[in-house]
């Protein structure tokens, strides 16, 4: 299940346990009750792989339609956890321009990044946090934030 871009990590395995209990489909308030019981290091590492998995996908823009924004601020606080604070910036940056605030709801943010059809554009900013936290090697991939969040998971 997690062995995205064909080769075994070992992150997944300090969050997979409380898997089917992370929310992010129903909101901020839900997402935090979802996670209230779950160590932090889950929380961040969950975040970060579905951040990566949004942008590496779709880019920001995907990031920011879908659901999984909700764990925004866990994914920001997760890369700077696993050591990746340059990449933590860029999803600030990107965040903002939502907004002073960020919109959690989801039909809040569809309306400011657009639909499928006509999205915000995040462009210069999805290149660079592809420069930062992934590769540009296409067989036997790993993302480069891979190694810190195993490091970090090495930890728990």
């Amino acid at each position: 299940m997690f062995w995205i871009f064909n080769k075994p990590r070992k992150y997944p395995a300090i969050f997979s346990p409380y898997y089917e209990q992370f929310d992010f489909y129903n909101g901020r308030e839900k997402w935090l009750e979802s996670i209230n019981d779950i160590p932090e290091k889950a929380v961040y590492l969950f975040s970060v792989h579905w951040l990566h998995l949004e942008v590496y996908n779709g880019g920001f823009w995907q990031y920011f339609y879908n659901s999984t924004s909700t764990t925004l601020p866990e994914a920001i606080k997760g890369f700077k956890e696993i050591g990746m604070p340059e990449v933590a910036a860029i999803i600030e940056k990107a965040a903002s321009k939502l907004g002073d605030t960020f919109p959690f709801e989801k039909e809040e943010r569809e309306q400011v990044v657009g639909s499928p059809e006509n999205r915000m554009d995040f462009g210069e900013l999805d290149n660079q946090f592809w420069d930062l936290a992934d590769t540009d090697k296409i067989f036997r991939r790993v993302p480069k934030f891979v190694s810190f969040a195993d490091e970090y998971a090495k930890n728990a």
